[in-house]
């Protein structure tokens, strides 16, 4: 069972605007549930392109390099624990950054990635930054993505996509777990096909079973069924801008190629179109020792 921890979060940064988004967010996070920060920049072997600072700093060796991303770094972590009193560690390392984001994660067990990501305007794009990718589906542990600022930080209205798919489980729990630290609303959302009348039935029990551990969990708990789907992704964004939802859980799916795993339309779609963090959750690696069964979620 998967459950909720923020005790240790990292933000990437490549000092891209969007990764200033992810510093507000993962920053805020670890503010409101007392976690730690890991403020983490890899260089790439293409370090000599490197030109995120002025000008007149001039790169001429990995080692300096290095000390330029060490410094902006410590800059942007003296700024974090002024206005937000968290505890942050800066982390430079070198190399793939996929390779690099996953093996410090691993290195000290981080309960959350938390990175910036780009939009598409156009639903048929699925094309999203190969590092990103990656991350989202080798991360061992959930990922939160955000593109666009938003008003106010924080998650008041959470919106639970719930689909009859076997491989992804269990997004439920922590869901309800992070609903519960920020008392907010869960917006659990059925989505039907159209050629899915016959699972309407097994839909509404997984619905009613989510809205039933809302209450146990003391979490207000809204359910709807949507029917006739024509494509969950936009069903799902659709829903949350029509109830002025502020984050999206999502799971990824796992099917495997030879390059490894990869993420499903259904998730490049939603984390690429979505005006709203989305917290994306790998599935379990042994299903069958879930106590939930029934449930499943896009």
């Amino acid at each position: 069972m998967i459950h909720l921890n923020t005790n240790k979060i990292i933000i990437t940064t490549d000092f891209s605007e969007t990764s200033f988004l992810a510093i507000k967010h993962g920053a805020f996070l670890a503010q409101y549930t007392k976690g730690e920060v890991y403020l983490l920049h890899v260089i790439t072997k293409h370090w000599e392109k490197f030109n995120v600072f002025t000008p007149s700093i001039t790169l001429d060796n990995v080692e300096k390099a290095s000390d330029a991303v060490q410094k902006k770094l410590e800059e942007l972590a003296s700024d974090i624990k002024k206005e937000y009193g968290v505890k942050v560690t800066t982390v430079v390392n070198s190399g793939n950054p996929t390779s690099e984001i996953i093996s410090f994660a691993k290195e000290i067990n981080a309960d959350l990635i938390v990175m910036g990501t780009h939009g598409y305007s156009s639903w048929e794009d699925l094309t999203i930054g190969s590092n990103a990718l990656k991350v989202l589906t080798k991360s061992p542990c959930p990922v939160l993505t955000m593109s666009q600022p938003v008003d106010t930080l924080g998650y008041h209205k959470i919106i639970l996509p719930i689909d009859t798919s076997e491989h992804s489980r269990h997004k439920v729990v922590l869901t309800l777990e992070l609903a519960k630290q920020f008392v907010a609303h869960v917006y659990a959302v059925g989505l039907l096909a159209d050629d899915e009348e016959s699972k309407k039935h097994a839909m509404q029990v997984m619905l009613q079973q989510v809205a039933t551990a809302a209450k146990d969990k003391g979490v207000a708990c809204s359910t709807e069924l949507i029917e006739n789907v024509k494509n969950r992704a936009v069903a799902t964004v659709n829903y949350c801008e029509k109830v002025g939802g502020d984050l999206i859980s999502i799971m990824t799916d796992q099917d495997a190629e030879l390059s490894g795993f990869f993420l499903g339309p259904y998730a490049l779609q939603v984390i690429h179109h979505s005006k709203v963090p989305v917290l994306s959750v790998k599935p379990e690696e042994h299903p069958e020792n879930v106590s939930w069964t029934m449930l499943s979620g896009t």
